[in-house]
């Protein structure tokens, strides 16, 4: 069943569509006093190069653009004149025989071209049908930014009672809420609570058949399925995938792993697929349809016309992709792509083309000057959201490896100590109050020496699932060492910081971990000090550090702010 477009968003692509609607009709009028000049006097004729080009131009951008607001059969026609026209535009835009015998076969040539044209006029009247988009995803709430990640629920369903045991101890761990379920009481549940489900291979088809969305869920997709199985060879996981199964473990389970899978599973499916998106194009009626509907799934856009901007919106915007048209006036696009993979910095960015162009040999040498991916126009609103979706997702994924901590998934050391420097920063323009924290585990390395660095493994990941699920979305944590963490906490005083860390102290030590020697429990100890009471953000991470130092002189496990003296 096809999303409804809400409310304002419908309105807006309709009064942009009356606006190409009317351009349109200007350009057709256009063409037809062309025509009416050419059949004139000698003296009374235009340019024959100018009349060319604004003819191959006009016929250019409807065959680009008009199936993008509904006028398919009018793009298509646009589309064969223009490729008519477009052996005579580039012969007279390279300046040969300009002025040769050839100017009357031009004239004619144009005004056949010129007089089916006039069919436009009839295909664009005719259309009257209102056109109805398709949003994609709904823009996040803002304040739903501020609040604490939900717990991720991990229902363990079907198996043995030995490995239930064994998961519901070992994934607990991690920071999951663990509930067991039979397969016959699945179809009751409340699946829109349920993060994954864990099952057996001898239970996957029934617990999938179970989790199927029912007619009045609509769009509701199920959650990931997890599957532990026996053997592990291509049939056997072959036969899994057709089952439904998302992921596939075999034993003995390997529990970290398991729970690093869980947690990307659950976070693929719950955080729609958005990111900054810059596009370059001239035309400002396609633009406008491109950011309406792309702000609409999610992005944040930026537009630009005029190429010789591109360098300082890219430094100053920072997109995750960028849409960029061939054909822009006096500029090719192609030669724009080429420039921006001139700085080392820009080599990364996806560059997606958007042209009418459709011979493949062209679109092979556009993509062979810098760019990723070629989208012929008309682009519908379906295609461009996923196509962005797609580019995002991936261009994040890449930059997550840059960025983030193998291991815990937390960004790294020199980018939590950057993004402290920028909250900073923004303490001092907005004049807002933020608190960070330095935290680190109490008698780590006894915990490494006498159980293992596997174990050791085991606590930190867990403390980072901890950290995820307690703290807001907009908070920022990172792995700061081998067990130390830091902390950033937007627009949050220190006495606030300090309540909502001693939660996480408290909640961290009744975690307990099962190992061949025991059970084991790790605490925690914390520094906070506030970000805007200091001259740069490494002094406040410096106080935080004291503070977290004075915390463990004075007995650990529990969270101390930094006072000046």
């Amino acid at each position: 069943m096809d999303k409804k477009v809400p409310e304002g968003v419908g309105e807006k692509l309709a009064r942009l569509r009356l606006k190409f609607r009317s351009k349109t009709e200007g350009e057709l009028d256009q063409l037809a006093e062309i025509a009416s000049q050419l059949t004139c006097g000698d003296q009374a004729r235009p340019d024959m190069t100018e009349s060319i080009a604004s003819a191959y131009s006009a016929l250019h951008r409807l065959a680009g653009s008009a199936g993008t607001f509904g006028y398919n059969e009018l793009g298509d026609h646009a589309r064969v004149l223009e490729e008519r026209l477009k052996p005579l535009a580039e012969r007279l835009s390279a300046d040969i025989d300009k002025d040769s015998d050839h100017r009357e076969e031009d004239t004619q040539q144009l005004l056949e071209v010129i007089a089916e044209a006039q069919h436009l006029r009839t295909l664009l009247d005719g259309t009257v049908e209102p056109m109805e988009g398709k949003p994609g995803h709904q823009p996040r709430d803002s304040e739903q930014d501020s609040e604490v990640a939900p717990d991720i629920q991990v229902i363990l369903c079907g198996l043995p009672e030995k490995t239930a045991v064994f998961l519901e101890q070992a994934l607990s761990n991690y920071g999951f809420l663990i509930s067991r379920m039979d397969v016959e009481s699945l179809p009751l549940a409340e699946k829109t609570r349920m993060a994954a489900v864990v099952t057996s291979e001898d239970e996957l088809a029934r617990v999938s058949s179970a989790l199927e969305p029912s007619e009045s869920a609509g769009n509701a997709s199920r959650p990931p399925l997890l599957c532990l199985g026996r053997q592990d060879d291509f049939n056997s996981r072959y036969s899994l995938a057709e089952a439904g199964a998302d992921a596939f473990f075999p034993e003995p389970i390997d529990a970290p792993k398991l729970a690093e899978r869980i947690e990307r599973l659950v976070n693929d499916q719950n955080e729609p697929v958005s990111g900054k998106i810059l596009i370059l194009d001239d035309d400002e009626y396609l633009v406008t349809r491109y950011c309406t509907v792309l702000e609409n799934a999610g992005f944040c856009v930026r537009a630009i016309n005029d190429p010789e901007t591109v360098l300082s919106e890219l430094s100053e915007f920072r997109p995750d992709i960028m849409l960029l048209d061939v054909r822009m006036g006096a500029y090719s696009g192609t030669t724009v792509a080429k420039l921006i993979r001139f700085d080392p910095e820009w080599l990364s960015l996806p560059i997606v083309y958007l042209s009418s162009e459709r011979d493949k040999h062209v679109q092979l040498e556009a993509l062979a000057k810098g760019a990723d991916e070629f989208i012929t126009k008309p682009v519908s609103d379906d295609y461009l959201v996923r196509t962005a979706q797609i580019r995002c997702y991936r261009a994040q994924q890449l930059n997550e490896l840059l960025i983030k901590d193998s291991l815990t998934g937390l960004l790294k050391h020199s980018v939590i100590k950057q993004e402290v420097e920028n909250e900073h920063a923004r303490c001092q323009r907005m004049s807002h109050v933020s608190s960070v924290a330095m935290l680190d585990l109490d008698h780590f390395k006894a915990v490494n020496d006498q159980y293992g660095h596997r174990t050791g493994d085991v606590v930190i990941k867990a403390l980072s699932n901890l950290l995820r699920h307690r703290l807001r979305s907009t908070d920022l944590i990172g792995r700061y060492g081998g067990e130390e963490f830091a902390v950033i906490l937007p627009e949050c005083t220190t006495d606030e910081a300090q309540k909502v860390l001693s939660q996480i102290c408290n909640a961290f030590a009744d975690i307990s971990f099962a190992t061949p020697d025991g059970d084991l429990s790790v605490t925690l100890s914390a520094g906070v000090a506030a970000l805007n009471a200091f001259a740069s953000g490494s002094d406040a991470l410096d106080a935080a550090d004291q503070a977290l130092y004075e915390r463990k002189t004075s007995g650990r496990n529990g969270v101390t702010v930094f006072h000046q003296v």
